[in-house]
């Protein structure tokens, strides 16, 4: 009688789209201790020159169990996978052990030869391993597998493992297009598979393409690791920046982490070139490169895409991905000749579910004489602006200091451009 193979085409990869992304442990897997749900940072990258991997199915729990060990009889779950692609099957098995926490499918679709995905997952705060195992879809019953690794435990830290190419030992290796599921070369076999090919092997390293059928050992075989995954621990942070005036645009916000002082700006010092360029500019993507660049800065990133109108809010998701806890951020009064709203050095929500709200001051470059006309400030003031780049005939050898304002010296107006207090409200949210 012959067995139903799942087909990793349109269909299969319906079933695998059904797979929620965070698979709950079963009623009894342990969740006493949790201080909250830790989230990482997983890429996997497919080695291979002409092997399209499934998605990776990753089960965590915080002690010995592994998807897989070599020497042993694969499950029913793994022999899905290695067989016919059902990611589900084995999610779905892993999923009903005790011993595992949390399952996460890592992709939605099969991964190319040289492709990559990555993939943000949140795991309870007791997981210590994770076990990886995604299909070698050219092959009977090969496997990319990982079997135990250790979850990096500090924020910032990369954990990098390449995956060796296993044999479920569960399917006489053919090699046909027959009898190996689709999408391989855009072959395949009709859906059914035959029993006679059944074996009652164990996993063990597979021994390559050897060409005894329609594969090719140059095109569909390996030398190596057929897979990397690399695995960062991160925060994650909601970012919203709210603009509380009146008829000053702002530009999007940069955001840094940093140790210490080492942030974008300190009053009494000189502005960086990077400060000047966003100051006087816009020029967001100057001081973002010059941040990325400081050995004491962490985490850089921009905190929406346009202009933040009068009254207006932007929200951006930031991964965090060092131990610094404290951030500063800048961004341009538009319309200003180097003004900017900045926060200098405060500290970030530490548990999953803290924010904080803060509230950026108007501060001056002291890097540009303030006309306050039209030509010498960069658009989109008013619709009006000059060519976007200093004039060195304004430039002034100041330090960072509180803005005193405007005071309608030029084309600009105290009651439409100006400020009482602060200029901008940050509200920053740990979600993960």
């Amino acid at each position: 009688m012959k067995r139903r193979r799942t087909v990793f085409g349109t269909a299969a990869l319906a079933l695998v789209l059904a797979v929620p992304a965070l698979v709950a442990a079963p009623v009894g897997a342990s969740d006493e201790g949790d201080d909250g749900p830790v989230t990482y940072r997983i890429t996997v990258e497919n080695l291979t020159a002409g092997q399209p991997l499934t998605p990776v199915v990753a089960a965590a729990s915080d002690g010995d169990f592994r998807l897989f060990r070599r020497g042993r009889t694969a499950s029913a779950g793994l022999q899905q996978l290695a067989e016919n692609g059902g990611v589900p099957a084995l999610a779905a098995e892993a999923a009903g052990n005790s011993h595992v926490d949390a399952v996460e499918v890592i992709g939605s679709a099969p991964i190319g030869p040289g492709g990559s995905v990555s993939q943000l997952v949140t795991l309870p705060e007791e997981s210590e391993h994770l076990s990886l195992a995604a299909m070698l879809v050219c092959t009977n019953d090969g496997f990319a597998g990982v079997s135990r690794l250790h979850l990096p435990e500090k924020a910032g830290k990369v954990k990098t493992v390449w995956a060796k190419a296993f044999d479920a030992g569960t399917e006489i290796n053919t090699e046909a297009y027959a009898d190996i599921v689709p999408p391989c070369d855009g072959m395949g076999g009709s859906g059914m598979s035959d029993p006679a090919l059944a074996e009652s092997g164990v996993v063990r390293r597979h021994r390559g393409i050897t060409g005894v059928g329609d594969l090719v050992p140059a095109q569909h075989g390996w030398d190596g690791p057929v897979m990397k995954v690399t695995i960062e621990k991160v925060r994650v942070y909601e970012v919203t920046v709210t603009n509380l005036t009146m008829g000053q645009p702002l530009t999007p916000f940069v955001l840094a982490t940093h140790r210490g002082d080492h942030g974008i700006f300190r009053e009494g010092r000189q502005a960086s070139f990077g400060l000047q360029q966003l100051s006087e500019n816009g020029g967001v993507p100057i001081l973002a490169n010059e941040l990325a660049g400081k050995k004491r800065v962490g985490t850089v990133a921009v905190v929406g895409a346009a202009p933040i109108g009068p009254g207006g809010s932007v929200t951006s998701t930031v991964l965090v991905t060092d131990r610094y806890e404290r951030v500063s951020l800048a961004g341009m009064l538009v319309c200003s000749n180097d003004g900017f709203a900045g926060i200098g050095g405060a500290e970030l929500p530490d548990d999953v579910g803290d924010s904080t709200s803060i509230e950026a001051r108007a501060y001056d470059a002291g890097t540009e004489i303030n006309t306050e006309a039209y030509a010498d400030i960069v658009p989109p003031c008013d619709g009006m602006g000059g060519s976007g780049m200093s004039n060195p005939a304004l430039a002034e050898g100041g330090v960072v200091h509180m803005h005193d304002g405007i005071i309608g010296a030029g084309d600009l107006t105290t009651s439409q451009h100006g400020w009482d207090g602060p200029v901008a409200m940050v509200t920053i949210t740990r979600i993960g």
